[in-house]
């Protein structure tokens, strides 16, 4: 499927209202702001979205405790108990959603959403960063060891008489050859070889992968070898996304993570769909959109962070 041309986009009443939602909950809301929420919400449609939004934020909310002069003071306690709970839960859930890029800033090799970037290591070793990755490099032992945090790298490994490890969380990489791709997916982790052959040990587990194929692997478990297609495996250097009947969740996950965000399909079994397609990577919301139409789903930015499909 090749990206059509950009549509003028139309208004959405219920994306606008969940960042009307947002902007108006943040520090250093203003009249001004004010002054705009109530002009947007002069058109109908929008006040009722809002509305509907209103209407499920109460829901979420404790019911108030029923009126006792009695126990006054248990009842201001308790609310205060239960502001408390939202409070936290509110910084946890803003800790999740920011994490993945506290993560990148604090690994040692980062790269922003949408970015691609080179990088050539004091071994002579190159390594090519997707968008949104994070790696970290120790090249100091006799063992040169690489840690993947995020993301997608293609590895040039310059062979110098040192064995080179990947590390993937819990999974080690031992890499005999000198051209692979290693990807972070949200529930699965995967390994391509286009050139020589790699080793991916889990445990008393392992795959031996040679090139032209590739493995994925989860943190308990290896999937059997398969083989690949070296040209779509290469094409996102050049800025390209190349898929041939692969899992929609898996497409969606990484348009949204080149630009940095994570993803949430709220429809698991809309996931296991098959798409294939060709999309253009410097323009990663033009793609993620056409897919959502073909697909008839609805998308929802999260402050920037994450994205919602349904």
């Amino acid at each position: 499927m090749s990206p059509m041309p950009a549509l003028q986009p139309q208004p959405d009443p219920e994306q606008e209202a969940l960042e009307w939602f947002s902007r108006l909950r943040q520090p250093g809301c203003d009249e001004a702001l004010r002054q705009a929420f109530a002009a947007w919400c002069q058109e109908p449609l929008n006040a009722r979205a809002y509305a509907q939004l209103e209407a499920y934020w109460q829901q979420l909310q404790a019911p108030p405790a029923r009126p006792r002069p009695r126990v006054a003071k248990v009842r201001r306690n308790r609310a205060g108990l239960w502001l408390a709970l939202v409070f936290l839960s509110a910084l946890a859930a803003l800790a999740y959603l920011y994490w993945p890029l506290l993560q990148r800033l604090s690994s040692e090799l980062h790269t922003d959403g949408g970015e691609r970037r080179s990088v050539r290591l004091a071994d002579g070793s190159t390594l090519h960063l997707d968008g949104a990755s994070a790696m970290n490099v120790d090249l100091r032992g006799r063992t040169r060891l690489l840690h993947l945090v995020q993301g997608q790298v293609y590895l040039e490994v310059m062979l110098d008489g040192r064995a080179m490890e990947v590390q993937v969380d819990d999974t080690r990489i031992q890499v005999f050859g000198t051209r692979l791709l290693i990807t972070r997916f949200g529930d699965h982790d995967e390994l391509q070889v286009l050139n020589g052959k790699a080793a991916v040990l889990q445990g008393g587990d392992q795959r031996l992968v040679s090139a032209g194929e590739r493995v994925t692997f989860t943190d308990s478990h290896l999937n059997p070898v398969e083989k690949i297609d070296g040209k779509a495996a290469d094409a996102w250097r050049t800025g390209r996304l190349q898929v041939s009947d692969r899992p929609l969740a898996e497409v969606l996950e990484r348009l949204a993570a080149y630009q940095g965000q994570r993803l949430w399909l709220l429809d698991e079994q809309v996931g296991y769909r098959r798409v294939s397609g060709d999309f253009d990577l410097d323009h990663p919301a033009q793609g993620l959109e056409l897919l959502a139409r073909d697909q008839q789903l609805r998308l929802y930015n999260v402050l920037g962070q994450g994205l919602i499909v349904r």
